[in-house]
């Protein structure tokens, strides 16, 4: 029984979602979760490895198994550093690598560092953007938006029109933040300074997951890149992994999966550990409560 623990912004679309789907393996996961009630149950987080995951659905009982889908290549980097010199109204930051890319620009002595961007605003999205922000020595705001559609609006609350802003991103990025912004009267300068691709590993690392004694209750997906990428490889193989319930940490990753097949069980109402560990938690425990 495919369900949100969590509903986040657009809840009567997923509910209207949920309600024609997610029938497909009502037996197969409730009888699963049956036989591991009360057991540490396996988790599968397609993310690189993180001890704040690992501990928070280790306080639910749950172990963390970590597979990175994407890997990644740095470029752009003499056009970044020349765009760090302009002048801007403020930086708009969407993952961590996007920070790291302003770490490589400035460990070279590029445009005189964070110094220079400290006073000007700098947004992000999510808790790990955050923290590489954090450590660059700038002074984030809007991570707790949750979403590039939530960020646009708070940009364009704390920003009169003709404001601009650069906008270092990857060759994947949405482009939700530029239309909004544009349509208000800014500017974004959005520049390419990583690209994303797929862990040369996944396929290995899913082949062995089903093959695994103690196989995983369930599945986490962080990016719709990363979506793209495991289906990509799981209709390579007969498996059991899809057959699992999906949780995702936002909504464009919830419509990602969706939109490639497969049924939602929760969406984390922010993206930081704990709510996803909530959901995560709260669909086995209403599982549970049938048995």
């Amino acid at each position: 029984m495919a369900r949100y623990s969590t509903i986040i912004h657009d809840a009567y679309q997923w509910s209207n979602l949920l309600s024609t789907s997610g029938q497909r393996h009502k037996g197969i996961i409730a009888i699963d979760a049956c036989e591991r009630a009360g057991a540490m149950k396996r988790v599968v987080l397609f993310k690189s490895e993180s001890e704040e995951y690992a501990r928070a659905f280790s306080s639910q009982q749950f172990e963390a198994v970590f597979v990175e889908p994407l890997q990644f290549q740095y470029v752009g980097g003499a056009a970044l550093a020349e765009r760090l010199q302009r002048e801007y109204s403020g930086l708009v930051l969407t993952s961590p690598r996007a920070a790291e890319a302003l770490a490589r620009s400035w460990a070279g002595g590029g445009a005189g560092g964070a110094a220079r961007w400290a006073p000007r605003r700098v947004y992000v999205v999510g808790e790990a953007t955050r923290r590489a922000a954090l450590q660059l020595g700038l002074a984030p705001r809007g991570d707790a938006a949750g979403s590039a559609d939530n960020l646009a609006t708070i940009i364009i609350e704390e920003n009169p029109p003709g404001s601009t802003f650069l906008f270092p991103c990857g060759n994947l990025r949405s482009e939700t933040i530029i239309e909004t912004l544009t349509a208000k009267g800014m500017t974004v300068d959005a520049l390419t300074v990583y690209e994303t691709m797929e862990n040369e590993n996944l396929r290995t690392h899913l082949m062995e997951l089903n093959k695994a004694e103690l196989s995983p209750c369930c599945m986490v997906f962080f990016s719709p890149s990363g979506c793209e990428y495991i289906y990509r490889q799981l209709q390579t193989f007969n498996n059991r992994l899809s057959a699992l319930p999906h949780f995702a940490i936002g909504n464009s990753t919830a419509h990602r999966i969706v939109n490639l097949g497969a049924d939602i069980a929760g969406v984390a109402l922010k993206p930081k550990p704990e709510c996803m560990v909530e959901s995560v938690h709260k669909y086995f425990q209403e599982l549970e409560a049938q048995c």
